[in-house]
């Protein structure tokens, strides 16, 4: 199995990366890529365990007009992709007819044939993960239903076309991206690595496809009123500190109180309370263990008034007291 990466901003010829069948091997491979031209500046990381290829993007560009990369692959590949930052578009043969897209912190599975195809990046900020496997894999974790039952992947075989599992993306809720950061961030060395690592990506493939089974019996939900609430989720992440009532939020999203937390919790799982609960004791743990902060400081940054309040939380939550972080 062969994969050629062709950037129009990396210096040098064109990335290939060959791998035996399935993407098998013995041992973690890891690499860095960060020579770019065209004003784009940022790293690509790669990691190869055993039946998995991870690819992870993450550019800062000045022209966004020219920032392409063309991938030619010589085997039929499913791709898990993750837009954490930035809207990508990818096209089959630079076919803008072909072109499906993908907005910032939505994820796909994607299926795609022996071919030639383009990405496109529409943002000054980029940040994309790519896992690669093949239909074994897929069947040794999931089983052969998720396949046998999706029309969309039949017509795409017999086709030989490339698909979309869902076509509008699916939402990055917090449970995908602290598995994603827990990934990216292992700091583990030798085999102890390379076994969290591979823990870590099956973890990921069975939380991304088993969500979309719930999701899937759930009514649609306008891309607009996804946009809404996406933008409500950007809005919490960066404001921990305020007073985030469900009346504040609501009416920043533009609806009733009813209305937005019914799709907030169909988009990201669970209420929003908690939601915004498990963001605030993530970013309190950060403060602690990375930045010095005692209890009280972190508890006050995440928007808690009462560290009392706070400890009850992060105990009920996690199972252990915050003061646990100290040791």
């Amino acid at each position: 199995m062969e994969f050629r990466f062709k950037s129009s901003t990396c210096i040098g010829e064109e990335l290939v990366k060959s791998f035996n069948k399935d993407f098998k091997i013995s041992f973690l491979s890891e690499g860095e890529h960060s020579e770019f031209t065209g004003g784009v500046t940022g790293t690509v990381k790669e990691i190869h365990v055993d039946k998995t290829f991870v690819l992870f993007q993450d550019y800062t560009s000045t022209d966004i007009e020219s920032h392409t990369v063309q991938v030619v692959q010589n085997q039929p590949v499913f791709l898990l992709q993750y837009v954490l930052e930035g809207e990508l578009h990818v096209a089959l043969h630079e076919d803008a007819s072909t072109a499906l897209t993908l907005g910032k912190n939505l994820y796909t599975l994607f299926y795609i044939p022996k071919s030639t195809y383009v990405y496109k990046y529409s943002s000054d900020k980029s940040q994309v993960l790519n896992v690669y496997f093949t239909k074994s894999f897929l069947e040794s974790k999931m089983g052969t239903g998720i396949l046998k039952s999706s029309k969309k992947y039949q017509k795409a075989l017999k086709k030989d076309q490339p698909c979309s599992f869902f076509d509008d993306g699916l939402m990055i809720n917090n449970q995908l991206r602290n598995i994603i950061k827990d990934l990216l961030t292992c700091s583990f060395e030798s085999i102890i690595r390379q076994s969290y690592i591979e823990s870590k990506l099956a973890e990921l493939l069975l939380v991304s496809l088993t969500s979309n089974r719930s999701l899937g019996s759930r009514k649609k939900i306008r891309d607009e009123d996804k946009e809404r609430v996406s933008s409500i989720e950007d809005y919490i992440r960066t404001n921990l500190k305020e007073d985030l009532t469900i009346e504040k939020l609501s009416q920043l999203a533009g609806f009733n109180t009813s209305k937005f937390k019914t799709v907030f919790k169909q988009i990201y799982g669970i209420p929003v309370f908690k939601y915004i609960t498990s963001l605030r004791i993530e970013k309190a743990t950060e403060l602690i263990l990375n930045h010095g902060y005692t209890i009280a400081q972190a508890s006050y940054e995440v928007g808690y008034k009462n560290p009392q309040h706070f400890t009850v939380a992060f105990k009920r939550q996690l199972g252990y007291l915050p003061s646990k972080l100290l040791n």
